[in-house]
Formats: C-alpha cells, structure tokens, sequence
C-alpha cells in the first residue's frame, strides 16, 4: 500500500530544511584531524629519562651482590643481559677501559616521545660519555600502565652519524608498526645488515650505507681469521632477533629503528692448539684456554635511520660480549 502522499512531502521537506540548514552553518567536524597527544609530557619524560639514566649508571658500575636486581629494576631485555655482561667483566677492565665507558649522569635530551595510545610507551633520549662527551641514544621502554620505564636500548653513536629531527614532544612522534611507507622494514633492515656482516663470504647490499661500525666487525673478522688461518679457520654470524622499538621520524620522513641481532663468533683448530681467550670471556664463563673449538656469543643493539626513500644507515650500536663455550 502506498504512503500518504502528504506525509512524504512533510518528510522531503523536512530533509531539504535540514540540508540547507548544514550547508549554511557547515559541519565543523567534517574533515578534521584531532592534534596527537604524547604519551608523556614533555616536563615529565625529562625527569624520567634523567632519572632513568643515573640509575642505569650506577646499576651498570654495581658490582655488589645486590647488583643484578638493581640491574633488573632499570634495564630490560637484550640490554638487561647486555648490562649484566659488562658489570662482570668489570674487574678486568683498567681504569682507562672504565673512564672511556663511563655515561654523564647529567644533560640527557629527551628528543622523542611516543604517542597515546602506542604500546608499548617509548622516550628517545640522546645523552653523552663523560669523558668523550660523545654523543649516546637511549630508547626507553613502559609497557603495561603504571610500569616504570626501563632502559631497552643504549648505544653510542657512530663518528659523525646524526638523527633526523623527530616531531615535538607537544604531539608526540608516530610508532613505527609494521614499517609502511618506509623504503625498506626494520626486519628487512636488520636482515640486510646481518648478511652484509657475515665471514667469510659477506653479502653486499644496496639497502645500507657503508657505516665505521660495520668497517669495524670486517676487519676484526678478516684479522681473526688472518691470525689462526695456519693452524684453524674463524667463521662469523649474525642472526637477527627482535625490533626493540623506535619512532618515525618528523612528518613521517623516515623511522629511528632499534633492533637486536646475536653475533656469535666460531673458532675451530685443525689440531690441539693452546690459546688463550680474552679476560672478558674467562670472567663470564671461567675458560682459561682454548684448545679445539671455541663459540663466543655477543649481543649488538644498533640503531638505524630509514628514509621513505633511499638507503637506511647505522647511526649507533653496542656490541657486547655476553657468553661462549670452548674446550
């Protein structure tokens, strides 16, 4: 049955006064983008990172058996067993090894703050060695609510390297998530990296530029296997693990990524030769020489810039050793 005619002429009239009433006063939420929120604001993630920072160094000096928990209660994952490496082989590093290593516990930078509703919470703070006054990167981590922060990155940048500039803490700068619009992924990043690394038989890559940290490991590599070549062979691996975190860069130009990667380093002698390790590998694992096989693991934490386009760079990394077997 068909409807009253008058009731829908009352109706497209009342529609019709409708749209003229909105095309005059127009419609003040069309088309608008709400301004990002940071996950901290800018006076308190400057007081967490300073506070942060001095814990992490007095926890990275602690050598005391209370020194693992205060560890524990300041850094996080890889960094964690990386941080608990160093304190052990603190005794057999000189007082020059020390003051070169030694972090300022003053004028840390917060230079980037995650946004609300990012997980987990992230501060990027740029601080500096005391002695050196080189610059060191920072990536500071909270995940549930109500968690402190923790330090899940510390890496000391490269000779010259430089971080792009990331958006205002006012609004807070963009997770990285699954790496859209990047030129490359950070897995894909850390991958390259990983294969250009390998000994023997590294792969070249066009997705990084040639960095003084990578220089480094090759040449360490080459002298290594150089030096047991007439009586055993030195082969070198890194394997990739985690993306730790990281933020785009300002006006989604690009990402700071910093990622995990596990280098083990492998020696094996054609016959009974006696070597002798480094103190650092005696302190953490008791070996006092190497007769056949040995396997030394480290753990590197390196920061990299990838562009929207272009090739990604190293911009700072820590390489420490952590553990290894031999006989």
């Amino acid at each position: 049955m068909p409807r009253p005619a008058t009731r829908r002429r009352g109706l497209v009239a009342a529609l019709a006064a409708v749209a003229v009433l909105s095309a005059c006063t127009g419609n003040t939420d069309d088309g608008a983008e709400s301004t990002p929120t940071p996950a901290v604001a800018a006076t308190a993630a400057a007081s967490t990172a300073d506070t942060t920072l001095k814990s992490a160094v007095a926890a990275l000096a602690d050598t005391s058996p209370t020194g693992e928990a205060a560890r524990e209660a300041v850094f996080t994952g890889p960094a964690l067993e990386s941080a608990n490496a160093w304190a052990k082989t603190l005794p057999g590093k000189t007082p020059a090894q020390k003051a070169d290593a030694q972090l300022s516990t003053s004028g840390a930078e917060v230079i980037g703050v995650s946004r609300v509703g990012d997980e987990p919470k992230q501060l990027l703070v740029e601080t500096t060695l005391e002695k050196s006054k080189a610059a060191v990167l920072a990536l500071l981590v909270a995940g549930e609510a109500g968690q402190e922060f923790k330090v899940a990155a510390l890496t000391p940048m490269l000779t010259e390297a430089r971080v792009d500039e990331l958006d205002a803490s006012s609004i807070g700068s963009g997770a990285i998530g699954s790496g859209e619009g990047l030129a490359i992924t950070p897995e894909e990043a850390s991958q390259s990296l990983a294969d250009s690394l390998r000994y023997p038989e590294p792969e070249e890559t066009t997705a990084l530029v040639e960095d003084p940290f990578s220089a480094q490991l090759r040449q360490s590599a080459a002298a290594q296997a150089k030096a047991i070549s007439a009586s055993g062979t030195f082969t070198q691996s890194h394997e990739p693990k985690d993306v730790l975190g990281g933020l785009r860069l300002k006006d989604g130009s690009g990402a700071i990524v910093f990622t995990h990667l596990v280098r083990t380093d492998s020696i094996a002698m054609r016959q009974p030769t006696k070597l002798k390790p480094s103190k650092d590998l005696t302190l953490l694992t008791g070996i006092k020489q190497i007769t056949s096989e040995a396997s030394l693991e480290s753990n590197q934490i390196v920061a990299l810039v990838i562009p929207t386009t272009g090739a990604a760079r190293v911009v700072a990394a820590w390489d420490q050793l952590v553990g290894g077997t031999g006989r």
